[in-house]
């Protein structure tokens, strides 16, 4: 399989599993460090990348041409974020997210 399919399947199998909902979620520490890590270890797969070959994350997002996860999450909470802003107010998605407590 080429690599381009493999990092096509990657975005629509993986990630979108991976990162399902994770428009409203709080971002901590502790789980942005699982997810980044959780995102690199499955592009090492796609290459065949162990541990012994000491390659940085960074090199391997540059040879995939993928983004930080923080961005990836950010890009779809801004798109989350234009969806409610259009929402009309007798939504029950709408009231949710600008509920005050």
């Amino acid at each position: 399989m080429s690599l381009e399919t493999k990092l096509r399947l990657y975005d629509a199998l993986i990630l979108s599993t991976l990162l399902y909902g994770a428009e409203l979620w709080p971002l901590f520490v502790t789980l942005n460090k699982k997810l980044k890590a959780a995102y690199c270890r499955w592009l090492r797969g796609i290459f065949g990348i162990i541990w012994r070959d000491k390659v940085t994350n960074e090199e391997v997002r540059n040879r995939t041409g993928k983004t930080l996860i923080e961005k990836v999450i950010r890009k779809k909470r801004m798109r989350w974020h234009g969806h409610d802003l259009r929402m009309n107010e007798a939504r029950i998605p709408k009231q949710a997210y600008s509920a005050k407590l």
